[in-house]
């Protein structure tokens, strides 16, 4: 029996997050409220991004998010953006991911048509964490459609993150399921920093183990508590294929088990 391979990835300076809307963000959603638009590489307009494209290019780097903050409807501003993405597309060697949000019917279809590598959608079927916690005013029917939008005009390029311990576990393993349903590559699995979640772990296995009986991909975000000593090899062992931002560590361990280790410098929803 050959070894089985396990991927971890880590983005960095070769493949960054850039936002298109700086640090702004109408939304503020609980979880978050903008700080991690803190740590992205704001480009306002379109020359801005084809500016910083060409220069990751020459430097050598895999590929970029284009991401930002959310106007009140849940949407990131990146129709003026598309034009310059499939620019990206055509000249460079650049894999992109784009993060946008809640879609309409011509928007998916717009962003299918730029030739982007992963389209990266928040997948959350909770009316309660809709509306309380991300501040939405749309039910998860919107979250839903926009998610089958985007799957349907990219087939095989949309990767839903589903963030664990906002809500009712049942919508979790909801969104899983959605996601093997809509012909996901993979599902990302997320959870709350700086916020105690009862029962994390068994919560992220039991996610994991619903991917594997589903013959879905499953992976670990780089957004999750680190204070679990153990956990990634849990999760992996449970039928996990990778991991985001690994613990240190765990690269020697999973060379001591004898698996063998791929090692990306990208978006864990680059996995193919």
């Amino acid at each position: 029996m050959s070894a089985r391979t396990v991927y971890l990835y880590r983005p960095g300076k070769d493949f960054p997050a850039l936002s298109v809307t700086g640090e702004e963000c109408q939304l503020q959603c609980d979880h978050c409220r903008g700080r991690y638009l803190r740590g992205m590489v704001p480009v306002r307009s379109p020359q801005e991004l084809l500016r910083k494209a060409s220069e990751l290019n020459a430097a050598g780097a895999t590929g970029l998010l284009l991401s930002g903050g959310c106007d009140r409807r849940g949407r990131v501003p990146l129709l003026p953006f598309l034009p310059a993405v499939r620019e990206v597309k055509e000249i460079t060697p650049l894999s992109v991911n784009l993060h946008p949000g809640l879609v309409s019917q011509k928007e998916a279809e717009k962003i299918a048509s730029t030739g982007v590598d992963r389209i990266s959608f928040d997948l959350v079927l909770d009316p309660r964490v809709l509306r309380e916690r991300m501040h939405l005013s749309v039910g998860p029917e919107e979250n839903v459609h926009s998610f089958q939008r985007l799957c349907r005009s990219a087939p095989g390029r949309v990767v839903p993150h589903v963030l664990l311990g906002l809500g009712d576990e049942r919508q979790e393993l909801g969104a899983v399921r959605m996601a093997r349903e809509e012909g996901a590559p993979c599902v990302i699995l997320l959870s709350l920093l700086g916020e105690h979640v009862p029962d994390w772990q068994d919560r992220l296995l039991r996610a994991v183990r619903a991917a594997a009986e589903l013959n879905i991909t499953s992976l670990l975000g780089c957004m999750r508590p680190r204070s679990f000593p153990g956990l990634e090899m849990a999760a992996l062992e449970a039928g996990a294929a990778g991991v985001a931002c690994p613990a240190p560590g765990l690269l020697e361990e999973l060379k001591g088990k004898g698996w063998k280790v791929e090692r990306h410098s990208e978006c864990c929803a680059l996995h193919r």
